[in-house]
Order: C-alpha cells, then structure tokens, then sequence
C-alpha cells in the first residue's frame, strides 16, 4: 500500500521534502505574442473550503524489465517501512523478479523510497528527471510499479506539454490547466489500498516530467493556481477532455459508463478546432487485418461483407455499429469497434463514410478522441480568437462553475 509518506532515518520520522525548480523565463513571449495573457476581464470566481491535496501520486512506470534509477546528485533509497539507509551518487539497476526485486546488490519484497538529498536535484527514472520522490513497489509476478509523489502544480508542469503544446496560446495552456486539475482532484484515489491517484500514460493524462516543461505552460500553471470546475453537486468535475470534436462534443453516456453526472455536460457545437490536422481523417483497412482486431477484443465473426452505422448519437458519432459476416449480425458500440481498431487508427466515432473496397473497408471520419468535454484543438483556436480562458471552460462546460481552492 503506498502511503503519503514520512520516512524515517535514525529512529525519527523526518519528512519528505519535495523541492520545485523555478521556471526558466519565457523568453519566446517577445517573439510570439499570443502567449501574452488575453487582457479579458478576470474570472469570476468564488473561493471554496476545499483545499488542495499536498501530494499527487502519479505511477510513472509499471514494467516487468529491468530500469535504472539515479538522480542528478546524490539519493537516498531506503524500505518504507524503516531500515538502512543507502545513498548513492550513481544510478542503481532495478531488476524486477517474483514479489520483490533487487536494487543493486540488495533484494527487497516491500515499498522503497528513493529520494534526492540536495534542494535542487532530481531523481532519475531512465534517464528522465522527476521532481517529487519515487516509490518502487513489487505488484505481482516479476512486475514493479514507480509511483512518483509531488505537489498538484509540479504534476501539471509536466502534462500540459504532452497533453497540447508548450508553445500554445496562453489562454488555452491556462484552459488546460483548469481542466487537468480538476480531472485530478475528480480521480484521487479514496481506497486505502489504491497505490496511485493517476497514471502518465492515455488512461489517464500523459504526463513526462521534468524534461517535457515549458515555460509557458508552466507559467499558465501558475497564474491558474488552486483554480478547478466544480458540479452543481459541490464536487470537482470528472472532467474528460480530447484531442479534437470535429464540429460537435459529447456527453460522457454515449460513451462509456461514467460516474460523472449527465446534466453536467453538453453536445456543444464547435467551429474552432478545424486547424487540427486530422480534423478530416481516413482509414484502409484490410478484411482479414479488421477481423483479425475484432478477434482480439473477444469479438468473433465470419468473413465481413458490411459494416454500417445502426444508431447514432445526438453528435452524429456512431453509437451503435451493424457488423454483417457469414457468420451472420452482429452489434457493437462504436466506442468499443473504435478501441478494438485501435484508437490511433480509427480516430473518431464521428465516422462520415464506411464503405466497402476490394481488399477490406475504407472509413472517413472527424476529429480525434472520445468527443467529451474539451476540446483542445478547439480551446487553442478559441484563445487565438480572442477568448480567455475562462471563456473556453465555459463553452465547454456551461454548467459547472469555475472555483478557487481556499489557500
């Protein structure tokens, strides 16, 4: 079980500090104007007896291979539960084995604490520079989990990057920001025996550390400190958010089975996110590579001589899919065809055209994701329009309201 932790060193409970580095300053603000806040009028916000939690914990890697773990000085590393104390001023090989693992030459089968001794240094994950403390825990067969422990807004420095762009309007960096932690404090893990909070990868928010900070991401962070969206229930949103709608969002029920309230989402109609990319997308899929993926996801059927859209949502995302084989019928939610395919192939449910070619089936669609909440391409364009980030959440997410954590 991974607690916020103290750690002890000769026989005291000591705390563990986490130190934050300073942003460097943006010095591409003179060249790229849009990073400059908006000057719109402020939001209007109510401050709430919530307080942050002190700590996030992200789980940064879950492998069954070997890694390294190091810092950019000296560490410490030492079992949670109390014992010797080892420092080090090199990276140290984890090899993961059965219920336990061994840390360079020493074997443990409970929770270790790795933590940097200097203010200013960072410990190292693969190479990669962390601002919080690490716990490596051993979870099953020849598996091990990092799970890194760090303030909320040091957590953010690191998503906003992966999740948009460092470079983008500050407006919608600041929207982000709203949105990330309020996803966050959504998520926090209640159950005792949950090692983690969120994960750096899809299922979560991807999330890179220190190396993938920018300035003004950072920065936007910063001027959004304690900010978040709050349900008319007096309870942080579950607030999902994706790539790009492609014209319209969605509600969350169309989707997949969510705890978070209906009538807190809208299908809101979007024209600004056009600029994405992949807003007008299309797939070629082979006949025997499309079975193949269905097969893979539990779903068996014969030769397939048809596809088509049997419901639709409110959005005009395909709810409900008709798959016609000689094996006969079968029906399948879009979301669920979409996660089968592969989420990076077909990139939308907003499916516009499925037809049948010579060798499998050519798909043309909108947008990129799930369709709920945010839309980030949509946010970026709003900001270059005009809009502050206060705006953006709104449009959004018109029936929730934008709140301030008590200090």
């Amino acid at each position: 079980m991974f607690h916020r932790f103290s750690f002890m060193v000769s026989g005291s409970f000591l705390p563990l500090f986490i130190f934050a580095l300073a942003a460097s300053p943006a010095d591409s603000e003179e060249r790229r104007p849009w990073l400059a806040s908006s000057g719109a009028e402020p939001a209007p916000l109510t401050t709430t007896a919530y307080k942050m939690p002190a700590t996030v914990r992200v789980r940064i890697l879950h492998t069954k291979k070997p890694f390294s773990v190091g810092c950019t000085g000296i560490f410490n590393f030492m079992p949670l539960e109390g014992g010797k104390v080892v420092t080090s001023d090199r990276p140290v090989v984890v090899k993961p084995g059965n219920r336990q693992f061994i840390m360079g030459p020493t074997r443990f089968s409970s929770e270790v604490v790795v933590a940097p001794i200097g203010k200013n240094d960072f410990v190292m994950v693969n190479r990669r520079r962390y601002r919080g403390a690490v716990l490596l825990e051993p979870v099953g067969r020849m598996t091990v989990d990092v799970v890194e422990q760090l303030p909320m807004d040091d957590y953010l420095y690191g998503v906003l990057p992966r999740e948009v762009g460092g470079d983008w309007p500050i407006e919608a960096l600041k929207a982000q920001a709203v949105v990330s932690r309020t996803y966050v404090l959504a998520n926090l893990a209640t159950d005792p025996r949950q090692r983690y909070d969120v994960s750096n990868d899809v299922s979560s928010q991807v999330y890179g550390g220190l190396e993938d900070e920018a300035p003004a991401a950072n920065k936007a962070v910063e001027e959004t400190r304690g900010e978040y969206l709050l349900t008319k229930q007096g309870k942080p949103l579950e607030a999902f958010f994706h790539s790009s709608c492609g014209g319209r969002t969605e509600t969350p029920n169309y989707v997949w089975k969510s705890r978070a309230a209906e009538e807190d989402f809208s299908a809101v109609k979007d024209s600004y996110c056009r600029a994405d990319p992949y807003y007008r997308w299309q797939l070629n899929l082979g006949a025997d590579t499309l079975r193949n993926r269905l097969k893979r996801a539990g779903v068996r059927v014969g030769a397939i001589r048809k596809i088509s859209i049997a419901k639709k949502t409110p959005s005009d995302r395909a709810w409900v899919l008709g798959i016609y084989s000689d094996s006969g019928t079968r029906e399948m939610s879009g979301q669920n065809f979409r996660m089968a395919i592969g989420p990076e192939a077909l990139r939308s449910t907003l499916l516009t055209e499925i037809s049948r070619t010579k060798r499998g089936f050519h798909f043309e669609g909108r947008g990129w994701g799930h369709g709920v909440g945010l839309c980030q391409w949509g946010a970026k364009g709003r900001a270059q329009a005009g809009q502050s980030y206060y705006e953006i959440v709104k449009a959004y997410y018109p029936d929730v309201s934008l709140v301030r954590s008590a200090p």
